[in-house]
């Protein structure tokens, strides 16, 4: 048997924050995913530990017995780069957790493997159909705003990584229950966004709690990326709170390779090494492949399937003519 299953990843968070008696945010998916493939064979060991805590943590929710657990090997193919803040282990367990009901012909919810993402580490909302405010440590809250918009990201990927529980500590913990005050209104204008269903007011958000998570966990070439912002007409800037990408939000595509060459010609350019063009993408955790070894299958085209619209292709032709170095998409 062989079984793949997919996950999205994200563009750090729009909002993140203090709110109530615990931190909150509010994450976005991105069309960048992780690929599990499960399969029998000589069971994988230590290369990716978390996704072996998620397989086994699977298999006991399931009660599937002891006698009947079989030796598997998994593969991941990940376009999330690891410790930036792209919510790549999140979507690697994600998907590792579907994979391994889809193997044994069970079923799982959302929330079910939303607990056991919970189990292993802090999780983002990734998973959700709709953007959802989320309690990342232990899924208390899980308040669904029924609103999923649509926008495209320019993403600024550097060198650096950051572990998100090495952000962690009990200084920057401190420091973020001190803007709680502060970041209340960042989330009332949350609010007001998806009441009102407004890119313009979501993208004032974000900013807000980038600009917030500069005393926190400061972006280089921040406040240049500001003055930018005052001259076009981007809605928003939002970070990794806990990590090192940076996102630019934007809702036209038009007005994508301005943006492009902008960011080449800017300092901004020295730190962000790579620059990739993405759109909003709720579609979380998905079944994408299941089939007996004996059966043939093209895995690509599985994988491409699932991707119904042509934007990849647009933005492909984008990057050529702008000439800006891209991740793979």
């Amino acid at each position: 048997m062989r079984v793949t299953a997919s996950c999205t990843g994200s563009c750090g968070e729009l909002i993140q924050g203090w709110l109530g008696n615990s931190q909150k945010l509010v994450s976005y998916g991105i069309d960048r995913f992780s690929k599990v493939t499960l399969q029998t064979g000589i069971a994988s060991k230590g290369a990716k530990p978390k996704v072996e805590k998620a397989i086994n943590k699977t298999l006991d929710h399931l009660r599937i017995p002891t006698a009947k657990r079989e030796k598997l090997s998994f593969v991941i193919n990940s376009e999330l780069p690891i410790a930036k803040g792209m919510a790549s282990s999140t979507a690697d367990i994600a998907a590792a957790c579907q994979a391994t009901t889809a193997y044994y012909g069970r079923k799982i919810t959302r929330d079910e493997i939303i607990d056991i993402c919970l189990a292993i580490e802090r999780t983002d909302s990734i998973l959700f159909p709709t953007l959802t405010l989320f309690e990342q440590k232990n899924g208390s809250v899980r308040e669904s705003s029924g609103w999923a918009p649509h926008f495209y990201v320019v993403v600024l990927e550097p060198e650096e990584t950051l572990e998100t529980e090495a952000f962690h500590s009990q200084v920057n913990e401190r420091l973020i229950f001190q803007q709680r005050a502060l970041f209340t209104e960042v989330y009332q204008c949350y609010v007001g966004a998806v009441k009102e269903k407004s890119l313009q007011m979501l993208g004032e958000a974000a900013t807000h709690s980038a600009i917030l998570n500069q005393e926190i966990l400061a972006k280089p070439y921040f406040s240049e990326l500001m003055k930018l912002r005052q001259h076009h007409q981007w809605l928003g800037v939002n970070v990794a709170h806990s990590g090192s990408v940076v996102g630019i939000m934007i809702e036209k595509p038009e007005d994508i390779p301005a943006v492009l060459e902008t960011i080449k010609k800017s300092n901004v350019s020295r730190w962000y090494s790579k620059v990739s063009v993405h759109q909003s993408c709720y579609r979380g955790v998905e079944l994408i492949e299941a089939r007996k070894m004996n059966e043939e299958a093209n895995d690509r085209g599985c994988f491409q399937r699932l991707r119904k619209d042509n934007d990849n292709a647009w933005l492909n032709e984008t990057f050529a003519k702008s000439r800006v170095s891209s991740s793979t998409l």
